[in-house]
């Protein structure tokens, strides 16, 4: 194999691949990238074989073939390397790389060993823009649970429906739903799966805004390709809960609040709740506007904002954190809050697009109320 590249862009692509490189793997192979030249493209992968990242890009291919690098130590040389036209040859083990007045030797393992990329021959796609699935990811992505006894809910559930796509996440305290709208030419279908968190993560990273993914899946495996990105990933073979039977469109308060102004007070009422297990803040609806407070050992604090209310009046607690990741990963302006009562979820809408996201948290009782 040789080809001539030039650094500045083989980098990037390296530092693509890299996203899908294990810190924890055992397996030599798995620190590596496979390089295959072909036709004047050059093609990247690199797998932890529960995510598959694959990226291309063109080259002059002098001689085709295929060989696997060291991912921390290529991506170290050619980051070092100046702005010219590089040459990788490869043979019998030996990978020689020069650049002006730069020259490296390198030991390479065996191409055969480095795992096979999975086969995708689904024929059903959905394709949608990048921005919105990335946006949809960070508004559900920390809901997930941590809990690994609860392997179902440390996944984002991916349900495909006949006019849009739906990303579901549940950790037991609070729960985040996004609908992608589809365009009217999709194709009409449904299916579901729960897909790993982290894929769902680095493929928001890795998308270019103004590209589109086509989405595809095969029994046990979801396949993402954007432009010359395809990422691969294993799904979680287990069943989501019915999340639908948690969320009640019933409510005896209905409040529109500043979503940032709400987002402020709350960041500063939770101040005093640093290094507590609750991270306990009251929340008191009333006529004349909502109250915020918290108390703990270091003191309390009162926040008084502006809303509109329709309804009942209502007092009711939250732990801060779980609160503030639903309001924080919002982008609108007005956000809309739904109550029950005390003891009941509230939940949290865009006020501009309520059809479309929910975030529903759990209180906390308050003991002696």
């Amino acid at each position: 194999m040789k080809i001539q590249v030039m650094p500045q862009e083989l980098v990037k692509r390296i530092g693509q691949c890299q996203r899908a490189i294990s810190a924890r793997t055992t397996m030599q192979i798995l620190e590596c990238i496979r390089f295959e030249a072909k036709e004047d493209v050059l093609t990247l992968t690199a797998s932890d074989l529960e995510l598959t990242i694959q990226t291309s890009m063109l080259c002059k291919v002098q001689e085709e073939g295929v060989m696997v690098v060291p991912s921390t130590m290529i991506g170290n040389i050619f980051r070092k390397l100046p702005s010219e036209e590089t040459i990788l040859e490869e043979k019998d083990g030996v990978l020689k790389i020069h650049c002006a007045d730069s020259y490296f030797e390198l030991q390479v393992p065996n191409p055969s060993e480095f795992p096979e990329v999975p086969e995708v021959d689904s024929e059903r796609q959905t394709t949608v823009d990048n921005d919105a699935l990335s946006r949809a990811v960070t508004e559900t992505e920390f809901a997930t649970s941590l809990d690994e006894s609860k392997i179902a809910l440390t996944g984002i559930f991916y349900e495909r429906r006949p006019d849009s796509i739906r990303l579901v996440t549940l950790d037991g305290y609070r729960l985040a739903v996004r609908d992608v709208r589809l365009s009217a030419e999709e194709e009409v279908f449904e299916e579901s799966m729960i897909v790993p968190k982290r894929c769902m993560i680095e493929l928001s990273r890795l998308l270019s805004p103004e590209d589109r993914t086509t989405i595809r899946t095969v029994p046990g495996h979801i396949f993402f390709e954007s432009g010359s990105l395809k990422l691969y990933s294993r799904l979680i073979d287990k069943t989501f809960i019915n999340y639908e039977e948690i969320i009640s469109e019933e409510n005896q308060t209905k409040v529109v609040v500043d979503r940032q102004a709400f987002r402020d007070a709350i960041e500063r009422a939770s101040l005093l709740t640093q290094g507590e297990r609750a991270h306990l803040i009251k929340l008191d609806f009333q006529d004349d506007g909502l109250h915020i407070a918290s108390n703990s050992e270091l003191g309390h604090v009162n926040e008084f904002l502006a809303m509109e209310i329709e309804g009942e009046a209502c007092h009711i607690a939250f732990n801060a954190r779980y609160l503030l990741d639903g309001v924080r990963a919002l982008q609108s302006e007005k956000i809309t809050l739904y109550l029950n009562g005390m003891l009941n979820p509230m939940v949290i809408r865009p006020t501009e697009e309520e059809d479309t996201y929910l975030y529903l948290v759990l209180p906390v009782r308050i003991a002696g109320e």
